[in-house]
């Protein structure tokens, strides 16, 4: 398999996944992630979870895909309503002013 290949099975994992978080179904969300369990990485720890602790995973997941924005005002309410502080999305980085960092003495 070269890059190329690999990076589109990512590509589509992460559109597959963001399709399974918008139906906000635990089962489906559990089902997806043991059928991707490798490209799932940190999302594999949801197997072992219960429903309601996976819901909360999920809730989190939500506000962290820029591609989910219009769900991340419910998600953060209904996380907010749990008790649960919903995380803050990353910076992006601009790869391009990285790589000149990392020549760069």
């Amino acid at each position: 398999m070269d890059e190329r290949q690999i990076e589109q099975g990512y590509a589509r994992f992460h559109r597959d996944l963001n399709r399974v978080l918008r139906e906000k179904n635990v089962k489906t969300f559990k089902a997806f992630i043991a059928s991707h369990p490798m490209q799932a990485g940190r999302l594999s720890r949801c197997l072992g979870l219960s429903d309601e602790l996976t819901e909360i995973e999920m809730l989190k997941a939500i506000v962290l895909r820029s591609a989910l924005k219009d769900m991340h005002p419910q998600a953060i309410s209904r996380l907010t309503e749990l008790g649960i502080t919903p995380p803050r999305p990353r910076a992006k980085r601009n790869r391009r002013l990285q790589r000149g960092k990392e020549r760069k003495p």
